[in-house]
Parts: structure tokens; sequence; C-alpha cells
């Protein structure tokens, strides 16, 4: 009886953690402004891991002369400025603080040093299975940015079209 207790109790642990986690996800991802942005070509599989999409973005790699000069440690947070352009935003800005003001037109994302680039945590989308992957230089993202600056993809375009 007692093993009993403990196993719907570790089971009813394991279950709040996973209620929890999930409506924390939610609101992340419900919360902030959706921005589109262009996808700049990376080898797409990895067979380890099954189809997916390895991404990369304009504002993932150094564009300027202060992110050039800039030799950052592992893993030190970066934030970079993106403004709107037309559909798209592009970067603006980057900043190794969290930027105090933005502009109407402009979102801040959080991330990242790795080396020569900068992540975001959306540099990967995995396709369902049995799905065509479609030419990277096909591809614009929209990117949902939570008001902590973490970025989500919302949704996948191939030539202006929601894919899958």
């Amino acid at each position: 009886m007692t093993r009993l207790k403990l196993a719907a109790g570790w089971v009813g642990v394991q279950l709040l953690f996973f209620v929890g986690w999930t409506l924390r996800e939610q609101v992340r991802a419900a919360s902030g402004p959706s921005i589109l942005v262009k996808v700049v070509p990376v080898d797409p599989r990895d067979l380890l891991r099954g189809q997916y999409l390895s991404l990369a973005y304009e504002f993932s790699r150094p564009w300027d002369s202060t992110a050039a000069r800039l030799q950052l440690p592992a893993d030190a947070p970066v934030w970079v400025v993106l403004r709107r352009e037309g559909p798209f935003h592009v970067p603006k800005r980057l900043s190794l603080e969290r930027p105090a003001t933005l502009d109407s037109d402009e979102v801040a994302l959080q991330g990242r040093a790795r080396g020569r680039r900068y992540v975001f945590g959306v540099e990967q989308y995995f396709v369902p299975e049995g799905t065509a992957t479609p030419a990277v230089s096909d591809l614009t993202v929209r990117l949902r940015v939570g008001p902590s600056g973490a970025a989500r993809i919302e949704q996948v375009y191939v030539k202006g079209a929601a894919w899958p």
C-alpha cells in the first residue's frame, strides 16, 4: 500500500512539472510581438537527430564593426536590436546589455555568443517525418519575442506560404 501511494505521488509530481512547463511556454509564446525574419543557408539535416532544418539568420552572425571587435567569452549574453524594414525585421545594433529603450518599430532579442556566431534558441526546426525539406533560400520565419527577449519560432514560410 505504501509503495502504491509513493508511486502515485511520484506520477503526480511529474504531471505537475509538465503541466507547469507547458503553461510557462504557452504564456511565453503568446506574449510579445511577432516578427518576420529572413533565413540564411545552413546544412539542413542531421542523420542522428532526424529530419530538421538548421536555420541561421542575418542577426546570428556578426555584421558590424562593433560585433567584429568584441572578443566575447563563450556563452556571454548578447542583445540584438532588430528594426522593421518593410515586412522584415533586420539587425540594427548589438549590445552586451539589455537596451533601455526601443523605438516602436524595434525588438530586442536575447542570445548567447558561441564562437563567431550568436545563438537565440531558434536555430532548429523539426520537420514532420515524410515531409520534403524545402530549400533554405525559399524560407522566412515568423518569431514570437517574449518580454524577456526570448524568441520562439511561430511559423515557417516557404515562398511566403505557411509550411508545413
